[in-house]
């Protein structure tokens, strides 16, 4: 039977119009998973209100909690940032309030058990959560751009079920973007089998300079799949990407078996989707463009900064990052930063801005 994703309009944040639609798109993906215990996965970046369109919004976790509120359900995350209580993150996300409405329970991931994965001949043990033991996962990313994976949406999602600053400590290992993505795909392939149902809010998405200080754009669309590979794959048609050009995507296919998925549901697709500056130099598949770019790679750099101006000194970059690159005092050592732009994706008031190269500047 050929796999489905479901396409369904909706262009406002109504908790009940976001009830009937996904469990229409349910219903219309005709699966037979029921599991009893549910562990419903969104993204909780960093500390924001559902307006900043940072984070998986309140009234599609809402709608999902009444779809299933006969079985036992918990929801849980738990972000990089270690300044930061995570009850603030519930509060502010509107996690808090809901889970105290349907009685649910909010979880961070501290508890963990290994996870063995093979990555180029080379062993390498990660921990995940101990929940995903009893608990399958409703995975309910937030459609937004991603400076290392293009995008953030089911599989680049499911990267929280690492708890706390583990996830940023991977980056020492995978540091560039195909690196990540051939870490990510491992990682999911491992877990896959846990996820039972991927529920994209892309009502409102971001574009630009993703995750976390991009610009808003009303996608005005919920993507519904059982397999987080396949929603991916269809999420790049609705915004005009060709898949294969995504890391992530293009890999899992090399490596495993792949057939493209039946969409149900007519869409319009999302002219002029901007991606973010890390990515405008890297789909270029001319063979021989690619030869003449390539000496002028370091050219085309963009780095983090960190805006005096803009800084509420939360430490909440230095906490984060991976190599110690930011210092006491809040500067980058540039000869130790990575790039990994772990620090540009948790800073609650945006204070870590992308500076562009000025060749970098010519392209935009």
């Amino acid at each position: 039977m050929k796999k489905k994703v479901i396409i369904l309009e909706c262009t406002e944040y109504e908790k009940d119009l976001i009830y009937k639609k996904i469990e229409e798109g349910i219903k219309l993906l005709e699966s037979k998973n029921s599991p009893k215990k549910i562990l419903i996965k969104p993204n909780m970046l960093s500390a924001r209100i559902p307006e900043e369109g940072v984070t998986t919004h309140p009234s599609v976790l809402s709608a999902i909690i009444e779809i299933f509120r006969d079985r036992k359900i918990i929801i849980g995350d738990s972000p990089a940032g270690m300044t930061i209580p995570i009850e603030k993150y519930w509060e502010k996300c509107g996690y808090k309030e809901l889970a105290k409405k349907y009685r649910v329970g909010l979880k961070k991931f501290e508890e963990s058990i290994p996870l063995e994965i093979i990555i180029k001949e080379r062993k390498i043990i990660v921990p995940i959560t101990s929940f995903i033991k009893e608990y399958s996962i409703l995975n309910v990313p937030k459609f937004k751009t991603h400076n290392l994976t293009t995008l953030t949406l089911g599989i680049k999602n499911l990267y929280g079920l690492i708890p706390g600053i583990k996830k940023s400590l991977l980056h020492t290992q995978f540091i560039s973007s195909y690196d990540f993505s051939v870490f990510l795909i491992e990682f999911y392939k491992k877990i896959e089998d846990k996820i039972f149902l991927t529920v994209v809010d892309g009502i409102i998405g971001m574009e630009g300079d993703g995750p976390s200080s991009g610009k808003l754009r009303n996608i005005g669309y919920i993507i519904i799949g059982e397999k987080p590979i396949d929603v991916d794959y269809v999420c790049c048609k609705l915004v005009g990407i060709e898949p294969e050009r995504l890391n992530f995507i293009k890999i899992y296919i090399d490596k495993y078996e792949f057939s493209e998925p039946e969409i149900i549901g007519n869409f319009k697709e999302i002219k002029n989707f901007a991606l973010p500056p890390t990515k405008k130099f890297f789909f270029i598949k001319n063979n021989f463009l690619s030869k003449l770019i390539s000496p002028i790679a370091k050219c085309l750099r963009v780095i983090p900064v960190i805006k005096e101006e803009k800084c509420k000194k939360c430490y909440a970059c230095y906490d984060i990052c991976p190599v110690k690159a930011i210092l006491n005092n809040l500067k980058i050592n540039r000869k130790k930063c990575i790039l990994c732009l772990c620090c540009f994706e948790v800073c609650p008031y945006k204070a870590v801005e992308i500076k562009k190269s000025f060749i970098a500047k010519i392209f935009k």
